[in-house]
């Protein structure tokens, strides 16, 4: 094959790229929230928020029970962070405020609010039965 030839096959790869499968996206998602979603679940909520104790009916030990929700109704909306009680709550700018003591840094709530644009997705690392450990 010639230099023009390999060069114009080359380029044309770099232009139009393979394109990324659901399975791709997936597996990113699930390392979103594993690397940068699930500590600060597991440090500032799971303690008080779990299958065991369900501080204000709620726990945070798996999605469903995000979905699900407790005494204000779903903690999340997938899609829709402005619509998720868990913002709401983390923003400390309504009724319900959470953490209890110091708010979270600007940081960790920009986090939790990508994660739930993108769609609230599932890691590895926190499932339920976990969630008594952590105690």
């Amino acid at each position: 094959m010639n230099r023009s030839v390999m060069w114009a096959i080359a380029v044309s790869a770099t232009m139009f790229p393979a394109p990324v499968s659901a399975r791709d996206h997936a597996g990113r998602d699930a390392r979103f929230f594993d690397r940068r979603v699930e500590p600060i679940l597991r440090t500032h909520c799971v303690g008080c928020h779990n299958d065991e104790l369900k501080d204000g009916g709620i726990s945070f030990g798996d999605l469903d029970g995000l979905l699900q929700g407790g005494t204000h109704g779903p903690a999340i909306v997938p899609g829709n962070p402005d619509a998720s009680i868990l913002i709401q709550a983390v923003r400390q700018d309504g009724a319900l405020t959470m953490p209890p003591g110091d708010k979270l840094s600007a940081k960790d709530i920009a986090t939790l609010t990508q994660w739930i644009k993108r769609g609230a997705p599932w890691g590895t690392k926190l499932r339920a039965n976990d969630v008594p450990k952590i105690r």
